[in-house]
């Protein structure tokens, strides 16, 4: 093999894959979750994979819009290029696309697969390598009440230790939805919430006060994101600490956010390039940082979880995105056990086709 790593070749790939259970929250419900996966290829032949999932409540994205900038912008632009000049290129992309980091992220995962490749060490121990492993969430969707405890109890059956609670579109039903699931789950659990939006400043601070007793670790995203100064008085005024989720898309977003917790999630920062960068300012404010996910495949599923492994200041994940997807392009990368995750030891990613498109 050279060291020739000229790109050569991109694939692009639309996949909506088919999800086991309806992912339910505030401001919607789904029961498919698209993907836009790429293959990046280099002249010493190594291959790259990143992939996008959009959600245009969060970052205005649709996937329709993702697949035409990878295909008509992004790809003529990238090849020939030098696929080990992450920096460069990723502020060009972000140049070209300046309102699409989704479409940022699924080239960037590429490139990093590929750092990793290069190098023949899994990406985590070239970005950081704080730890081997980390606890994760696992969420419940919006859902009705006996429905949401029994699956409350087949993820603590499943050796999960933490859940996440979508809420925020009614905060009486929310108040005792969260009461009735810590009683049924013990006090062992950590239980963090998420209203995705969905509450005004008067909702959030009725129902955090309401459920105090039933030890909420965090609140993320209760209010509008586009409302800084309805967040910031949520947030000098809640007895559960607030993280700021949909509010925070960059770097520049972490700097002006009145959270004290930061959700990350590659989608948002144009992946892992800007989830550096975003996570550095975090660090430097002395605010704690949890990487998140959208519905994704494996592929960007993995890359997070690199990403989180190699960051000490990340202490919370919430990396179940690929849990519910139904016959994903790929396998191994990241694994979860006892709710514990792990990557893989392979190089770059450490993914594994399954599929002939790849």
């Amino acid at each position: 093999m050279t060291n020739d790593t000229r790109i050569v070749e991109i694939s692009i790939l639309r996949r909506d894959f088919q999800l086991r259970n309806p992912s339910v929250v505030a401001y919607e419900a789904l029961d498919v979750a698209p993907n836009i996966i790429v293959r990046v290829g280099l002249a010493n032949g190594l291959v790259g994979w990143g992939n996008a999932a959009p959600d245009e409540h969060v970052t205005g994205e649709t996937a329709d819009g993702v697949e035409r900038t990878l295909r008509e912008t992004f790809k003529p632009f990238l090849i020939g290029q030098d696929a080990a000049r992450i920096e460069m290129l990723w502020s060009r992309l972000c140049q070209l696309a300046p309102n699409q980091p989704t479409a940022v992220a699924a080239v960037d995962i590429a490139l990093y697969d590929l750092l990793g490749k290069t190098a023949g060490l899994p990406l985590r121990r070239l970005l950081g390598n704080a730890k081997d492993e980390i606890e994760t969430t696992v969420t419940l969707s919006i859902e009705a009440l006996p429905t949401t405890l029994d699956r409350a109890r087949e993820f603590q059956a499943q050796g999960f230790k933490a859940l996440k609670i979508k809420c925020g579109l009614n905060a009486d039903d929310d108040i005792e939805r969260i009461r009735q699931i810590r009683q049924t789950v013990g006090d062992q659990m950590r239980l963090t919430i998420d209203a995705n939006q969905g509450y005004s400043v008067a909702e959030s601070l009725k129902v955090f006060a309401a459920i105090e007793a039933c030890r909420i670790e965090f609140a993320e995203q209760p209010v509008a994101a586009t409302d800084l100064e309805a967040l910031r008085e949520v947030c000098q005024h809640s007895p559960i600490p607030v993280m700021a989720d949909e509010s925070v898309l960059s770097a520049a977003d972490v700097l002006n956010t009145p959270a004290p917790l930061v959700n990350l999630k590659l989608m948002k920062t144009g992946g892992i390039t800007g989830a550096l960068k975003a996570n550095a300012v975090a660090e430097a404010r002395g605010i704690r940082a949890m990487v998140g996910c959208m519905d994704e495949s494996r592929i960007s599923m993995a890359a997070a979880a690199h990403f989180a492994l190699a960051m000490k200041n990340v202490v919370f994940a919430d990396l179940d995105g690929h849990i519910d997807i139904v016959d994903d392009l790929v396998e191994q990368g990241i694994w979860i056990n006892n709710g514990m995750v792990h990557t893989s030891e392979e190089p770059g990613l450490g993914l594994i086709a399954v599929d002939s498109s790849l």
